[in-house]
């Protein structure tokens, strides 16, 4: 298994602002901030987000369950939460299996 450095929202908003010149820095940093703002309010209220040849971001709500605890092999109570899921297209899943 090959291991992809890691890259957080600041690494990626320095790359886009690097290829983008056509708008100021600030406005482009605007731009971006803004898009994961929408993304997260969507999220957030439970709403599927559906983003064109990338792929589906779908809250999704867990019910309370029972596990154990992999330590000591006790039952434990696990709380219902709801979760984030992320289907990608197919075209994200071609591009991720194609030989370079």
């Amino acid at each position: 298994m090959i291991r992809a450095p890691k890259k957080n929202k600041s690494d990626i908003l320095k790359a886009y602002l690097q290829s983008q010149n056509d708008l100021t820095p600030k406005i482009n940093e605007a731009i971006f901030n803004r898009f994961f703002d929408i993304l997260e309010n969507n999220i957030c209220n439970h709403i599927s987000l559906e983003l064109r040849n990338f792929g589906v971001f779908k809250s999704k709500f867990m019910n309370s369950r029972y596990g154990s605890d992999p330590r000591n092999k006790k039952k434990i109570y696990i709380p219902s939460k709801w979760k984030v899921t992320f289907k990608p297209s197919q075209y994200i899943n071609k591009k991720l299996n194609e030989k370079t």
